[in-house]
């Protein structure tokens, strides 16, 4: 099986987008023009300000961000900008390349923004402006923020790189301050290549910054458009003035092509930050029972998370392990941004880690990986079918469970015996066993040379699984793992945590978010509605709610299992346990799964013949009488819950 690459950040570049650069290319024009005029001024709009201007970088905006402050308020060198001790690095060095000295300020341990609770400790006679910083995509607590910096007279440039398109009480990220700084570089949320922006209000500021942004030229001519439509008169002043630099600036001017990239993006944020949160809640309820060994994220109360990326935390332990886990099965990770921790800063400032506890503890054991829009939920699955064979298997520190075996279902399947059999998850499972159904192909063999007891079963094959199983199986907790290609060894972990945590059953569905239905399915339509009609029969008449009540058993605990004394034929033998499980109160939850079934002239005549069959067995289930109680729902999460 082929390790999935899953990247933190991705671009894909519409059509509108190679429309746009094609028009860049044909104008014979690359510096400042239409298309970066008019991304600037939309990408202000959408974020609540009057001005927009783009720089090359995120880092870029924040150095001239600052160095216009500076400029324009008088402040000294040396003075001094309070910078959260979680984040970019960036965020720090351009208060240094400011000639400015940085004033480090722990972050809050559940929204790993700057911590406003010790800003007011930090603040001394020389300390100018605070730089709070959106990071993941989450705004930081800005309503106290701004009250302190108001009050003992600071400025505030919001360092909102990895955050765009988010709210704070209504209003958006990169309008509160006196400027705003966003990035559009690989990974972000909006990707231009390179590329960034400040936001402003402020019309002096903003001529301030395309100045220092293009090498502190006079602003009365930053646009080689500037002297065109102009007087006699007019001329001469922007031909006398075009070569004045009235400030130390920079050249850190960006392309029509970025801008044209840029623009062709913001036709569709709104759809793409709708998946990021969809895939963010997605990968919150699947880890939500790792609660107790990662923080998760958090969206803090009347704001908005935008999830340019999904940060965790490990709560006891260091990240390397579960880091490198991730990597070497194609999960990219990266770090959370650790600062104080820096050999450059280490340095530079005398640093105790102690005086930052929570940028500690993140720097030791936090990391993030993506959930960005191109993301599918097979991709987030693979994610957290990883976190949870790692977290729990007992080499890891994990929970020690209940006593379990794993039942490993075989016929004539030594292919997937072979490619599956090294990564299988033994070490989970404090009993394996195999059972054969008549394997004529060498797959007996091949899990004998393995050491694995191997039991081979009569003809009534599934009826007579559960019954060997429930003979043989030494563990409380019964897992069954079909090798037919349609399960995830990754899962195994899963399941038996899904036991652990009071499911007496859980059963595989083809219909939940990650599932998917068979070729038989498409060619043959009406036998996804008899499920779809037989599953909401029994969820009404024994009141249910299943999504999928005809598929198999994957995991159980065996004295539940022995309770249900199944004994339909093979064809309903799933339906009677879906049925008699809710007549007994049991707690089901479900799994998704991928189901392999070829639609032969056999198999279609029995899936006819079945529906006389099922609707006995619903008749003979009502006749015995019913226990109503109602069960825990199945999990749901992903785009399901939007």
């Amino acid at each position: 099986m082929e390790t999935p690459v899953i990247k933190v950040g991705t671009l894909n570049l519409s059509e509108t987008a190679k429309r746009n650069v094609a028009q860049v290319l044909r104008s014979n024009r690359l510096s400042y023009g239409p298309f970066t005029e008019k991304f600037e001024r939309q990408f202000a709009r959408l974020h609540g300000c009057r001005f927009g201007i783009m720089t090359n970088s995120g880092t870029s905006a924040l150095q001239i961000a600052l160095a216009a402050l500076k400029e324009m308020n008088g402040w000294a060198d040396g003075d001094e900008v309070i910078v959260p001790a979680l984040t970019f690095v960036a965020t720090a060095n351009v208060v240094l390349h400011n000639r400015m000295t940085p004033v480090f300020v722990d972050v809050e341990r559940d929204y790993y923004g700057l911590d406003p609770a010790l800003l007011d400790a930090k603040i001394t006679p020389r300390t100018r402006a605070v730089i709070p910083v959106h990071l993941f995509g989450m705004p930081c607590a800005l309503a106290p923020i701004m009250e302190i910096a108001r009050r003992r007279g600071l400025k505030v440039i919001e360092d909102s790189c990895e955050t765009m398109f988010a709210r704070y009480g209504g209003k958006w990220v990169g309008s509160f301050g006196e400027i705003g700084c966003f990035s559009t570089y690989v990974a972000h949320l909006i990707v231009t290549g390179v590329g960034g922006l400040c936001t402003t209000d402020d019309p002096d500021l903003a001529i301030k910054l395309r100045s220092l942004m293009n090498h502190g030229r006079d602003s009365i001519y930053i646009s080689i458009d500037d002297d065109e439509n102009k007087t006699s008169e007019e001329l001469k002043t922007v031909v006398a003035r075009r070569f004045s630099f009235i400030s130390v600036g920079h050249s850190f001017r960006v392309t029509e092509m970025e801008a044209a990239i840029g623009l062709a993006q913001l036709e569709g944020w709104e759809e793409m930050i709708a998946h990021r949160r969809a895939n963010a809640r997605y990968l919150i309820a699947g880890l939500s029972d790792l609660a107790d060994r990662i923080q998760l994220p958090r969206i803090r109360p009347d704001a908005e998370h935008s999830f340019m990326m999904f940060p965790v935390v490990l709560r006891q332990e260091g990240k390397e392990e579960m880091v490198n886990y991730l990597e070497q099965n194609g999960v990219e990770t990266r770090d959370m941004l650790p600062l104080i921790n820096q050999p450059a800063y280490r340095k530079l400032f005398s640093i105790n880690d102690r005086d930052y506890p929570a940028a500690d503890w993140i720097n030791r054991s936090g990391f993030y990986i993506g959930c960005h829009q191109d993301l599918t939920t097979v991709d987030l699955d693979y994610v957290i079918d990883l976190f949870h064979r790692r977290l729990l298997a007992p080499s890891a520190g994990g929970k020690k469970l209940k006593k379990s075996t794993l039942v490993i279902l075989t016929h004539n399947s030594l292919a997937s015996s072979e490619q599956l059999g090294e990564s299988l998850p033994l070490e989970f499972a404090d009993q394996c066993v195999v059972l054969d159904r008549g394997s004529t192909d060498g797959t007996v063999e091949f899990w004998e040379k393995r050491r694995l007891p191997v039991h081979r079963l009569p003809a009534d094959q599934k009826r007579a699984a559960f019954s060997l199983a429930l003979r043989i199986a030494e563990g409380e907790y019964v897992v069954f793992f079909e090798l037919d290609g349609s399960e995830d060894p990754a899962a195994i972990a899963r399941l038996l945590y899904l036991l652990d945590k009071g499911y007496d059953l859980v059963i595989a569905s083809r219909l939940m978010p990650g599932g998917k239905k068979s070729d038989a399915n498409r060619r043959l339509p009406f036998r996804g509605l008899g499920n779809r009609v037989f599953t909401l029969l029994a969820n009404v008449l024994f009141n249910g709610n299943l999504t999928d009540a005809l598929s198999r058993l994957r995991a159980v605990r065996k004295d539940k299992l022995k309770e249900l004394g199944l004994d339909a034929a093979e064809w309903g033998l799933p339906y009677q346990m879906s049925i008699r499980a809710l007549k007994s109160g049991l707690t089901i939850t479900e799994i998704p799964t991928r189901e392999n079934t070829i639609p032969r002239r056999d198999t279609v005549a029995a899936i006819f013949l079945s529906i006389f069959h099922l609707l006995g067995l619903v008749g003979r289930e009502l006749m015995i009488g019913r226990k109503y109680q109602r069960i825990i729902p199945p999990r749901r999460h992903g785009l399901l819950e939007k």
